[in-house]
This record gives C-alpha cells, sequence and structure tokens, in this order.
C-alpha cells in the first residue's frame, strides 16, 4: 500500500524551520513569562507543587543569582541527582541563566556510579536531595565528591553544605545575567550508555533543547493545552516537554515517576492532551475511565498497527510513532495526516530540522529498499562525546552522526527500522550496554566470564539476560549473590533477570563473543536459566 504525504505536512515542517525562534532557554523563559503570564507553567501535582510562568521566572532568577553569590560561575559542570520534584525543573533553567552546565545523574544510581559520573564529567558542583548522601554514602570532599560549599541540598539541611531554600528566598528577582548564554553554547552533559560498555557524556547545546522542545510539540498542527511527563527528569523526555510548555503556554504536568496503575487517571484527571502512550496498559483490562480522558494524540515507540488501532478504541485518540535519541531528539515520526494502517510499521519521514541518509559499510548512501545504517545530521544535534575525543570522531562523520541502527527507506519516502548494530538491550524504554554489566559481572572472583543478551519481552520489550562463565576452581554459585553483586555497582534497571550458567562462551575469530550464536542456539533463551523475578529456574 502505498505512503503519501500531504503537502500540508512539509508546508508545516517548513514553517516550524523558518520561525523565528528563542536562541537560548534564557530568551524562552523570558518569552513564556511576557506571553503567558500568571497561567500555571509547571505542576508536579503528586507533590502539591505548581508555578505559574510568571513565578516560575522569578524563582529561577532568584536561585540563579543565588548560586552566583555561591560561588558558581559560568562553564561550571553542576551535578543534579534529584527526584521528580519542581526544584529539578526550577534548577535546570537557573544553571541554563548563568552559563553553568547541568549534569543530570539517573537518581538509583550507586556510589560507584555517581564517582564515575562526576569523575567523568568534571563536575565541580552537586545539587542533591536531602538525605542522599547519607544513603548512598556520599561525603563532601571524598573521592570525587565536590567540598560542602559546591554542593546544593534541597529539601532540608546536611551539614556545611549549601541550603537551596536559602539561595532561592535570599537571591534577586529581579536579576539579570551579565554574560548571555549563545545558542551554540553547552548546556547539558546527558549521559546515554554507549557500545564501549561505559556511559558517555553527550554535550548538547541550548540550541538542541530548543529544537527538541519546539518540534514534537507543533510538527502535529495541533494545539496542546496539557503535556504529561512521567519520567524520571534525568531522560530527556521531560525536559524537552518542559521546554514545550515554556514555548507554546501548554501546561505541563510532572507525575513522580511512571505508574501503569494511576496513568489513565492522570489522563482524565489532568485533562491530559500529549503525552506518550504507556502501552502495557492497553494489555490490562479496559479502566471504567478510558472514556473520560481528553488526549489529542499519544507519541509512541515501536507501537505497531495492532496497538495504535486498540488506542483509537479504546481512547479516541490518534498515536503516532516516533524514533529519536538523547543525541538528535525528534528525529523520525509519522505524520498525523497519514491514517494509513501500514505506516505504524515504519518511524515515519523526517521531523522539522533533521536530515537522514543510509549507508552500507563503506559510507556509501545505498538505493531506497536496501539495508544500511541510518545517518542524521541539521541543526542542534550533539556536538559531542564529553571528553571521548575518539567515540566523537567514531560517531560525528562530516556533521553526520552515526546512529548504529540499520533501517530501510522505502520509495514512499518513509523510514523503516530494521534492527541495530550496538550491543544494547532496550528495557522499559531504558538502554543498557551489555559491555557495562558484563564488566561488572566479572569483577566477581567466581566469574571468568559473562555475555549479556536481550530477551525478547511482551512487557519491557527486552529483558537482560546474563550467560556466567564461573572461574576455575568455582563448581556453583548462587544466582541471588551475583544480583546482590549487581545491586551495589548499578541502577536496577540493568540488573539481569535470567541468569544461566555455561561452560565457554561461543567465540569470533576476531577473540570476540558470538552473541549470535548464544541466541541462535536456543529456541527459548528463557529456559535453562534462573529467572530472578519469580526466584524459579525455568
Amino acid at each position: 500500500m502505498s505512503l503519501n504525504v500531504p503537502p500540508s505536512v512539509l508546508d508545516r515542517y517548513r514553517a516550524i524551520e523558518q520561525a523565528e525562534l528563542p536562541a537560548t532557554l534564557l530568551e524562552l523563559l523570558a518569552r513564556a513569562e511576557r506571553l503567558f503570564g500568571d497561567a500555571c507553567a509547571i505542576d508536579f501535582f503528586e507533590r502539591g507543587n505548581a508555578m505559574s510562568f510568571r513565578d516560575l521566572a522569578r524563582t529561577v532568577r532568584r536561585l540563579a543569582s543565588g548560586l552566583l553569590g555561591a560561588g558558581f560561575v559560568r562553564g561550571d559542570h553542576v551535578a543534579v541527582l534529584l527526584p521528580n520534584r519542581i526544584e529539578y525543573a526550577v534548577t535546570w533553567l537557573a544553571l541554563a541563566q548563568i552559563g553553568a552546565v547541568m549534569v543530570p545523574l539517573v537518581y538509583g544510581s550507586t556510589e560507584r556510579e555517581v564517582s564515575y559520573f562526576l569523575a567523568d564529567g568534571d563536575v565541580t558542583g552537586l545539587v542533591i536531595d536531602h538525605g542522599l548522601m547519607a544513603e548512598r554514602g556520599l561525603k563532601p570532599g571524598h573521592g570525587e565528591m565536590p567540598p560542602s560549599e559546591r554542593i546544593v541540598v534541597v529539601g532540608g539541611g546536611e551539614g556545611d553544605c549549601l541550603c537551596y531554600d536559602e539561595l532561592v528566598r535570599n537571591g534577586d528577582p529581579d536579576f539579570v545575567v551579565s554574560v548571555v548564554p549563545r545558542a551554540e553554547d553547552l548546556m547539558n552533559i546527558q549521559y546515554t550508555s554507549g557500545t564501549t560498555g561505559l556511559p558517555k557524556g553527550t554535550m548538547l547545546s541550548h540550541r538542541f533543547w530548543i529544537i527538541a522542545g519546539v518540534v514534537p510539540t507543533l510538527m502535529w498542527g495541533l494545539e496542546f493545552r496539557t503535556i504529561l511527563s512521567d519520567h524520571p527528569f534525568f531522560y530527556i523526555d521531560p525536559q524537552w516537554m518542559l521546554v514545550a510548555g515554556l514555548y507554546t503556554g501548554a501546561r505541563v504536568d510532572f507525575a513522580n515517576g511512571m505508574s501503569i496503575r494511576k496513568y489513565v487517571d492522570w489522563l482524565a484527571d489532568r485533562h491530559t492532551e500529549l503525552t506518550w502512550l504507556a502501552d502495557p496498559v492497553l494489555e490490562r483490562d479496559p479502566h471504567p475511565r478510558e472514556s473520560d480522558v481528553s488526549i489529542k494524540l499519544f507519541l509512541g515507540y515501536e507501537v505497531g498497527p495492532a496497538m495504535v488501532e486498540e488506542a483509537r478504541r479504546r481512547f479516541g485518540a490518534p498515536t503516532r510513532e516516533c524514533y529519536g535519541m538523547t543525541e538528535i531528539g525528534m528525529g523520525l515520526a509519522v505524520p498525523l495526516e497519514v491514517d494509513d494502517p501500514s505506516a505504524a510499521s515504519t518511524c515515519g519521514i523526517p521531523a522539522p530540522f533533521r536530515r537522514f541518509r543510509i549507508v552500507d559499510a563503506d559510507g556509501h548512501d545505498v538505493p531506497d529498499g536496501e539495508m544500511g545504517e541510518l545517518l542524521v545530521g541539521g541543526e542542534g544535534i550533539l556536538h559531542g562525546y564529553y571528553n571521548r575525543p575518539e567515540a566523537t570522531a567514531a560517531a560525528l562523520v562530516d556533521g553526520w552522526y552515526r546512529t548504529g541502527d540499520l533501517f530501510i527507506r522505502e520509495t514512499s519516502g518513509f523510514y523503516r527500522i530494521v534492527g541495530r548494530l550496538k550491543d544494547m538491550v532496550r528495557r522499559s524504554g531504558e538502554s543498557i550496554a551489555a559491555a557495562e554489566v558484563e564488566r561488572v559481572l566479572v569483577e566477581m572472583p567466581e566469574v571468568i566470564d559473562a555475555a549479556i543478551v536481550p530477551v525478547p519481552d511482551d512487557h519491557r520489550g527486552e529483558e537482560v539476560k546474563a550467560y556466567i562463565v564461573l572461574a576455575k576452581g568455582v563448581e556453583k554459585i548462587r544466582p541471588e549473590s551475583i544480583i546482590e553483586h549487581c545491586q551495589k555497582r548499578l541502577a536496577r534497571f540493568k540488573h539481569p533477570r535470567f541468569i544461566a550458567f555455561v561452560d565457554t562462551l561461543p567465540m569470533t575469530e576476531t577473540g570476540k563473543v558470538a552473541k549470535n550464536k548464544l541466541i541462535a542456539g536456543a529456541s527459548n533463551l528463557r529456559v535453562d536459566a534462573y529467572d530472578v523475578v519469580e526466584g524459579i529456574w525455568r
């Protein structure tokens, strides 16, 4: 079935690209205060904290001046380790005001992981939740931790550290920055897992965030008054949604975290018009409030035609497939006007500000219908990976970002993903580098080798399976001890669910683990493995 994109879609995309957008988040916030004033801007509704556009702007200026007064300066790298709370959004915007760089950390990070991020990101300051330092064994001035005068504590006091509330209370609501940030100035070092195993810091500019927030909101030709974010704020989705609300005047609602049980009630109570589809909700029995929602559009990832139709039937709303990543923001999407069911099995067409190529192993463009690696270009993509010149050179070639994903461009102009070059596991939207988990496993004295592979899962997309080779002389090890080892070193979402013990791992001629043979040799990857969730051998 052929797919046709109406000319009006392409006209709208061109208009977005030609629009005069704010250059920085500083300009964006000032514009939002001027245009939208006392309307509600953000609502962390599960905590009962909301701010108008005017109050948000004033609070951001207070914190920005307070940070400057405390010695934070332009160019500082400041890590943020907070749960979803309104102070996270204020901190991000305040750091942007003074030209500092935010390094958001996964809230579930262990002491070991925090130390890695602080060192790798050249972090000189930290904003952290009250009580978390003691909980995670973090001490000011010890190891990679900044000294107490460079640590801002949110939600209470913590020794000699700075107090967030005092910085805001004593700050200047009319503060004006002396050195105005520029569009291409670095704004985030956003960590994302990579093929080398350890997470890499993706360098993202003000221009990246302006485009990342404007495009997913305007490209559909709809007006959204309310947006729901249920992801942790250290991911890019809540951040671009905040930018989207500041640009359009929409209220952005932030949940404490994802919850399938609460999801439909949120949609109904918050009158949500734009959000990501929590597709596991479609596997549950229909919720009595599904007919009460005001949703105009669900964004989806690998949803498929059947899921699109089920969401329409139950919620009366369209779902559109999107493709993006930390390095590029929104890349591809199926236009709202294209309602052909066959479009749902593709990632759509290029979004505004994004250009694509599909190339072979030699970097030559392949014709439509042939598979190759997807390359992305355009304004506002990543600047590179922080302190990773080799990784940057490998990923950015002549201005094109190598995604590591295999695609086919159909003659219709729609792009279809067919696989990944990267050795990753995609679990509940989280990207897990196999090499990072493997490195932690072989640190156990009982383990001589390990291999991580994905296991298809209807609920989470993929689960993590670990193949373990025991060291010489070790006959047995409890699976529980492996998980206990991981709990001290890895965030929870990276822990293996399935554990299998093998005598050897198949190897390639170049000495790498032949994971394709591990996967191809098993009719069911869950069999002959210990299921950590169920606590049984399968």
